[in-house]
Formats: structure tokens, sequence, C-alpha cells
């Protein structure tokens, strides 16, 4: 960069103003009379999840600014300063204010760091698919869809932290099913993952609940994987089995991915997520399953509180 061009570019920005502020929800609502016309709309959903972040003490500084131009113009900030006005809790942020008029055609362009690139940066070595994932294990069916939920930076930590915890059967589902195909799809690997860790807890604590099948929880959980990509039953002990009445449950979700009539959105919705989850906890159980339909509550206990399954994949593959 010649000496010129770093002279012009002084100028255009020596009037920049940096401060760290902490914004209380008066101040946000004056900030927001400064927005311009043509904002983005408001989105509902991130509206919403940055007011849960705040409630439960999760919101934290990030490097991405409440921004204004050389008018006063707030050109990047709406949702985070909107929350605050609708929470009524104040909180920090950055803010820098005479930014070039025309930054705000630029605003949020850039690339941004996915989760798993922010776990990996932090330490712990991730895939996007398991990190996907574990999301969707982590997820509650009655609020919105697995991918959504534990997906802001805040969640960062926990994610993990539980994925720290059960990765040694992520890691062997990364090898018994592929990724080059559409089918495995991560509330499957999800919903597995939630088999295997719930029948192991049940083993441990003498939380015998009937199972109409005679399988150990790493059979179960790989059966289930097997059946709703494949749409065919997985050899146990190197015998071949047939998909059985008490395993029909996976057999309707693998139906319903070949159906090409459902559009591509339904495998990205609530409605999705929350079948693929009441059948997965069918098939756990072993229960004879015609069709399904929304639970309005999750089967499965909270996967957040559920201890590590790394030891038992230990012991188990000694």
């Amino acid at each position: 960069m010649t000496s010129q061009v770093q002279n012009a570019l002084s100028t255009v920005y020596e009037g920049l103003e940096y401060s760290l502020e902490f914004i209380t929800p008066e101040k946000a609502q004056f900030y927001l009379t400064k927005n311009f016309e043509n904002n983005r709309k408001i989105s509902t959903n991130n509206l919403e999840e940055l007011k849960r972040e705040m409630r439960n003490s999760r919101f934290i500084l990030s490097d991405s600014a409440i921004c204004f131009d050389t008018d006063g113009t707030l050109v990047n900030g709406q949702h985070r300063l909107m929350a605050v006005v609708q929470t009524g809790m104040t909180q920090p942020f950055l803010v820098v204010k005479n930014m070039p008029s025309k930054s705000k055609q630029i605003m949020d362009v850039g690339k941004s760091r996915c989760m798993s690139d922010r776990i990996t940066v932090s330490g712990v070595r991730i895939s996007r698919r398991d990190c996907a994932t574990i999301r969707h294990t982590m997820a509650a069916i009655n609020s919105t869809t697995g991918t959504e939920q534990y997906s802001r930076p805040c969640h960062d930590a926990i994610v993990a932290e539980t994925y720290l915890k059960h990765n040694q059967f992520l890691y062997l589902m990364g090898k018994v099913c592929p990724t080059n195909t559409t089918r495995v799809r991560s509330f499957f690997l999800g919903a597995a993952l939630k088999i295997y860790a719930e029948m192991t807890y049940n083993s441990q604590h003498s939380r015998h609940k009937k199972y109409n099948h005679t399988m150990n929880p790493k059979e179960r959980a790989l059966h289930w994987l097997n059946i709703v990509t494949t749409g065919m039953a997985s050899p146990i002990d190197g015998i071949d089995r047939d998909i059985k009445p008490y395993d029909r449950a996976a057999q309707i979700i693998f139906t319903k991915s070949c159906d090409s009539s459902l559009k591509r959105s339904f495998w990205n919705s609530a409605e999705a997520f929350a079948l693929t989850v009441r059948a997965a906890h069918n098939f756990m159980i072993g229960l004879d399953t015609q069709y399904l339909k929304v639970p309005k509550d999750d089967p499965f206990r909270d996967f957040i509180e559920l201890p590590s399954t790394n030891k038992i994949m230990t012991m188990t593959s000694n």
C-alpha cells in the first residue's frame, strides 16, 4: 500500500470513535430512534434467542460493534438493542461512531466463523458434522429445531463440554456411517447418541426400563442408525437380522427420508426433528410403531445432564 493511499484512508477514518458502553434500556431505545429506514427486517427468531441469552446471563461481549455512521445513523446492532429494550437489562457493547456512510451496505457480508470453527480455535477440535450432531442431541423438541438451538457463540463452551463427554461414540458413528449421503442427517446421528446415552444411563443406575428387545446400548443405537440411513437391519455379532416389529419406528423415518414429495425444507423443520426424536424413543424401547405423531414433550431425559459415555465406550472396546 502506497503512502498516498494510506494517507487517504487515514483521512477517511480519522474521525472514528471507539468505546465500551454499558447500554441501558433507555439508551438502547434512544439509539433505535437513529435506525436507518431501509434496515433489514427484524428476525423474530434472532430477537427471541438474544432475549433468552440475556435473561439466562449467557449474553457475552463480542467483537461485533453497535455502529453509527457520520450522520449519526444506526447501521449495525438493531436486534441487540431491541433485546436490551424488551428485557429491560443493561448489557456491555463495543460502540463505533462516525463510520463512513456507505458502511451500511457491507455490514454482515463477511464470512463469519461457524461454531465448529470457533470451538476448534478454542482448542477442542470438532468437525461440523459432530458439532451439528451434538447440538441436535442437546436440543429440546418443544421450541425449535436442533440446529437453531445451541448455535450462538455463548453456547460454544457447553457444546464443547458435551462433545468431550461423548466424542468416542461420535467417532464410532463416523466410522460406520458414511458422510457422502444426504440421508445421514445430523439429527439421525443425534438420535442414535440419545439412544446410546440413555440406555447406558438406565443400565448403570438400576433403572431397568422394559425393552422389547435384547440388544445392548451400542447395538441398539447403531441398529437405529443403519435402518434410518439404509432401510436395512444391521448384522449383530455377525448374524444378519430382519427388521422386526420393534424396529418399525426407524423404518418409518427411513421411508420419509426417501419420500420425494417432502421438500428439503421439511428436513430443516421442527416437525421433522420432533418426529425423529419420537421415533428414536419408540425404537429404543422397541415399541411396535405404525405411525408417528409429534410429541408435546421430549420423551428422552435432558441429554446435557447425562454422564459421559466415554468411559463405557473404553470398557466395552477392551
